[in-house]
């Protein structure tokens, strides 16, 4: 990993970790990315407006590879980080549990990374990949690192109640709307699981399946949804090169 702060230009340096008060980050593949503007503007509404020259500053830096970068604010600096990103996962397990909601600022992505670090480490099962985030009904909200969203026949559930506002949600949905498709908020019981279709949305590993979802000494798999592929293959596609620069 790469480290640069803003100072009127970045700089490459070794600000230590500390604590995020605002954060944002995408896959950014051979200077090709998928949303970028909102994931900058959902950064902007925490944030405050980005200095002039940052983002045209930035381009360069992640022109090649396959990249996780991130945006933060921390300590009063303006940083960005060049990770790597990894592989996508085609579909993903899940580990559910109703416990306390480790969120402090929910709408906002940066403050509660540690927090969610700590909360995986107490509860996720080994062998998942993420842990279910619970409201205090045990309804599904969203995982410590991705949205969620079920299928009820032909209509498009998301979570009722108060998420992060996912940037793949966001296009899903759009997407969803602009074919006509019913979008409803619902609860999200994890035994509605065994029944529904039921996918994990992030900007790093797009549309993927939730495979398994374990819920104490249960393992629920959701059905397949027979346009799965067609819409992971649709958001994918969906990679351009969105600023001049890339």
């Amino acid at each position: 990993m790469r480290r640069y702060a803003w100072r009127g230009e970045f700089v490459e340096c070794d600000v230590p970790d500390g604590p995020l008060d605002v954060a944002d980050s995408w896959r950014h593949s051979n200077g090709r990315t998928n949303g970028l503007h909102l994931h900058l503007e959902r950064f902007v509404r925490s944030a405050g407006p980005l200095p002039d020259g940052f983002v045209d500053a930035m381009m360069p830096l992640l022109r090649d590879g396959e990249l996780f970068p991130r945006i933060a604010m921390s300590q009063g600096h303006l940083l960005l980080d060049v990770r790597p990103a990894p592989p996508p996962r085609s579909s993903t397990a899940l580990t559910y549990t109703q416990a306390p909601d480790p969120r402090t600022r929910p709408e906002v992505k940066g403050p509660d990374f540690t927090a969610f670090g700590t909360y995986r480490s107490r509860y996720q099962v080994e062998g998942t990949d993420d842990t279910v985030i619970a409201d205090k009904h045990g309804s599904m909200l969203e995982t410590t690192t991705g949205a969620l969203v079920m299928w009820d026949g032909d209509t498009l559930c998301v979570p009722d109640g108060v998420w992060l506002p996912s940037v793949t949600l966001h296009q899903v949905v759009a997407r969803a709307e602009r074919l006509h498709i019913r979008v409803e908020r619902r609860r999200f019981k994890p035994e509605l699981a065994a029944e529904r279709p039921m996918w994990f949305l992030n900007s790093l590993h797009g549309i993927s399946l939730v495979s398994e979802l374990h819920a104490g000494d249960t393992v629920i798999t959701p059905p397949a949804h027979p346009s799965f592929n067609e819409w992971r293959d649709w958001w994918w596609g969906g990679f351009t090169v969105e600023w001049p620069g890339c």
